[in-house]
């Protein structure tokens, strides 16, 4: 926004992969965003049939992101630690939090190239932000990305 010569018309909107599958999309107005804007931006997510969050301030990972990037490196840390099984993690987040999918599932639909390039660029931003898990290294560097490249955690 502060390359801009409007930096009250500039926005974000973050649309989660796959778009026709995902009803979510995060909005991100800058400091210096207008209402109007940010209002026509939620018009907008609502427009083309998806359910707008409004993520306050400008963080990295933004609200999802923030929320699953460090779950993904907790549930490689507790299969290190505890000896469960992806499955038995993945079966326990679905049947007791109610997540439609487990977290190695979701991880392997996002892909692991995306996951590293979240986590390296957030804790860049932010120091708070986990580093990579050695398993998530691993996959990422043999080029097992999840359902992309038809290895993953759960294939």
């Amino acid at each position: 926004a502060d390359t801009t010569s409007r930096p009250d018309k500039f926005i974000g909107i973050h649309f989660f992969n796959p778009p026709q599958l995902m009803k979510l999309v995060e909005v991100i107005p800058g400091e210096k965003t207008s209402q109007e804007v940010t209002e026509l931006t939620k018009d907008f997510v609502k427009s083309v049939n998806k359910q707008a969050v409004l993520c306050r301030k400008d963080v990295p990972g933004f609200i999802i992101n923030r929320l699953f990037i460090p779950m993904v490196h907790e549930a490689c840390y507790v299969k290190d630690r505890t000896g469960a099984t992806l499955e038995e993690i993945d079966s326990a987040v679905k049947f007791k939090l109610g997540f439609p999918m487990g977290i190695f599932e979701l991880a392997d639909f996002t892909g692991m190239d995306v996951i590293h390039k979240a986590t390296v660029e957030m804790h860049l931003r932010d120091k708070k932000v986990i580093n990579p898990h050695p398993l998530v290294e691993k996959m990422f560097d043999e080029k097992k990305l999840g359902q992309k490249s038809g290895e993953g955690y759960c294939k």
